[in-house]
């Protein structure tokens, strides 16, 4: 019977899914792009050769580190490395359309810290190996990449802290409640600090989302709708509007689960306009070029690798592992953990993903930073340094790190 309901649950997820995209992939995407091809007349579906540069990516830009590769379990795996390798291990995790290259700023501005900096291309981007079955994505083996890098690279095969963003922020958030699982158990666990830049707990996140849905429905109950319906309506759809606004946010995520590889022509055209869509006002000309030369690398393997994250059960199963071993507290984390929030973020609704991250995450400061957006780490680089520079050095009196802590 279980089974039967789960398959069920499956194709009704799918059929909102690809209701949700096709929607969002006409109004969106369809339509805009139409219009700029028949209208502004722009070459829509441009696409520069940048197999020279492609070349020259991980062996003559050594500007922000050294670049290495490391096999584990039989996979190949990219990184950059800067600061002491003999020092304690920080792991800078990235998000989508990003590869190690978005934390440059950091690797550089922090390297005089004594620590051994290290970006790592997760599987599916940049330099790494790039699986493309949908499966080679499932949490399990997201997460044991990193407990499995950072065993590999850390002489006492624990990080001193991860950092993560988007992407690797949600890893970072598993893999941290996995290492305090671990820790408890037989002191296995593989991290000792926490620090996430826009990216959400997805047990949390999916908790507010199913609680705003349960608010607005006792907020329309008859008795009060027949006294005051106006004011009814008014409550409960003010419980709506972030699911709503983070539905409309999120109509990227649709159109990338689409068939046909729909998602990676969207991507392709405008010469990868992508890139220049998220990183054309933090960034330079440069820089943009680079993000596209590696997404064009291997005949645009990272771009229809990367998708994998959005296509496969990476988000609602990311802690399934620990339901499965029957954890009392899934999804707990009692490390030190500090979360840099962008409030100008686009794609994540900031309320959705941190009301209630407390209940899960006990030893937490969060720094608003209204001036920034979700690609924090590259917009304000000095501010998020700095952040992260007294995080680790402190003591465990996080309440100092900075005046707008919560």
């Amino acid at each position: 019977m279980y089974t039967h309901l789960t398959i069920i649950k499956k194709h009704l997820e799918y059929v909102v899914s690809f209701t949700f995209g096709a929607f969002f992939g006409v109004f969106f995407v369809g339509i805009p792009l139409l219009k700029d091809w028949f209208i502004k007349k722009e070459e829509v579906w441009r696409l520069e050769d940048r197999s020279d540069a492609i070349s020259k990516l991980n062996t003559q830009n050594p500007i922000y580190g050294n670049h290495k590769t490391v096999t584990i379990n039989g996979k190949s795996f990219h990184y950059v490395e800067s600061g002491n390798i003999n020092g304690p291990l920080i792991l800078f995790l990235h998000g989508f359309p990003e590869f190690w290259y978005c934390w440059r700023h950091q690797l550089d501005g922090l390297k005089d810290m004594n620590y051994h900096l290290v970006a790592m291309d997760m599987r599916g981007f940049g330099g790494s190996y790039k699986p493309r079955e949908l499966d080679a994505y499932n949490p399990d083996h997201l997460i044991s990449d990193i407990r499995s890098f950072i065993q590999e690279l850390s002489p006492n095969g624990r990080a001193a802290c991860v950092v993560g963003h988007d992407w690797g922020a949600i890893i970072a958030w598993a893999a941290a409640a996995q290492s305090w699982e671990f820790d408890h158990a037989d002191q296995s666990g593989y991290m000792e600090r926490l620090i996430i830049l826009n990216g959400p707990h997805t047990l949390v996140w999916f908790n507010n989302f199913s609680q705003k849905f349960s608010d607005a429905f006792h907020a329309l109950n008859l008795k009060y709708l027949i006294k005051n319906p106006r004011q009814a309506i008014r409550q409960s759809w003010a419980h709506l509007l972030p699911c709503f606004n983070q539905i409309l946010s999120s109509y990227y995520v649709f159109v990338f689960r689409l068939p046909l590889s729909i998602g990676e022509n969207w991507i392709m055209t405008k010469d990868l306009g992508l890139f220049d869509y998220c990183f054309g006002k933090i960034s330079t000309p440069n820089d943009i070029e680079i993000y596209k030369a590696t997404y064009s690398s291997d005949n645009y393997a990272s771009i229809k690798c990367s998708l994998n994250y959005y296509r496969s059960e990476a988000v609602s199963g990311m802690y399934d592992g620990q339901r499965a071993r029957g954890i009392k507290q899934v999804g707990s984390i009692g490390i030190p953990t500090l979360v840099i929030w962008g409030e100008k973020d686009l794609a994540l609704n900031k309320n959705l993903c941190l009301d209630n991250l407390e209940k899960y995450v006990t030893n937490l400061t969060i720094v608003g930073v209204p001036e920034a957006g979700h690609f924090i780490q590259q917009e304000i680089p000095e501010k998020v340094n700095d952040l992260i520079r007294k995080f680790i050095t402190s003591k465990g009196n996080l309440r100092d790190i900075d005046g707008n802590s919560n």
